[in-house]
């Protein structure tokens, strides 16, 4: 069978869990496989329709026959999921409409730098989402940026308040370490009802960059208009 699915990534920090149930939701009248290339936590129904823990060849097929949300890993305990082996992901990508994934890891925090090992970021991936938590802002740095120590000068400020330019270098470093081009991404300035500061001056910056930047609160405002017509 031919490779048909729309593959969509999930960087950055900062929403990527809340994002990934928004898109998947959007999907649902599809056959959607909700998954990871690093590490999520196991999303069961009713938030999903079907989940895999571990799946033969032969589960993930029947799975996503059918229209709706699978959510599909290999699982570890009972409290995570990493990656689908090579092969199933293959399998998946010819039986599945959408494909939501998870490309890297933040500990709960709401911005992070990227280590030389991720994002991982599937073949023929259409987009990839790079996420930037807004509730970060004024916060010390040190708690609020996930592997803050990769900049040597963060490493020697660690209580510095975190301000547009920290979040501005978090983005970037998300696109650098994507390997994507511009027009294949797109950033949210996410948690905008924990920001009380205008981010007109952040948008304008990151799109001299050539990135599409929208301010949003998933919480709130749910899933924005240019991602639901994926």
């Amino acid at each position: 069978m031919v490779s048909h699915a729309k593959k969509i990534a999930i960087i950055g920090a900062g929403g990527k869990t809340t994002l990934l149930g928004l898109l998947s939701e959007n999907r649902r009248d599809h056959r959607v496989l909700l998954t990871t290339t690093t590490h999520i936590r196991p999303v069961y129904p009713p938030q999903s329709d079907r989940f895999c823990a571990s799946p033969s060849a032969e589960e993930l097929r029947t799975a996503l026959s059918a229209v709706g949300i699978t959510c599909a890993g290999t699982m570890h305990g009972d409290r995570k999921l990493s990656s689908l082996p090579e092969q199933l992901l293959t399998l998946a990508a010819e039986q599945a409409d959408y494909i939501f994934y998870e490309a890297d890891g933040a500990r709960r925090l709401p911005l992070k730098l990227h280590a030389a090992t991720e994002p991982v970021i599937l073949p023929d991936t259409l987009h990839c989402v790079i996420v930037a938590g807004l509730s970060a802002l004024g916060k010390p740095l040190s708690e609020y940026v996930h592997r803050y120590t990769l900049r040597p000068d963060w490493t020697a400020s660690p209580n510095r308040p975190i301000d547009f330019e920290i979040i501005a270098a978090c983005v970037l470093d998300a696109a650098r370490a994507s390997g994507l081009s511009a027009d294949r991404l797109s950033v949210l300035l996410n948690q905008a009802d924990a920001c009380s500061y205008p981010c007109d001056a952040l948008v304008d910056y990151l799109g001299a960059q050539g990135l599409r930047c929208t301010v949003t609160s998933l919480q709130t405002d749910g899933l924005p208009d240019f991602l639901a017509a994926f």
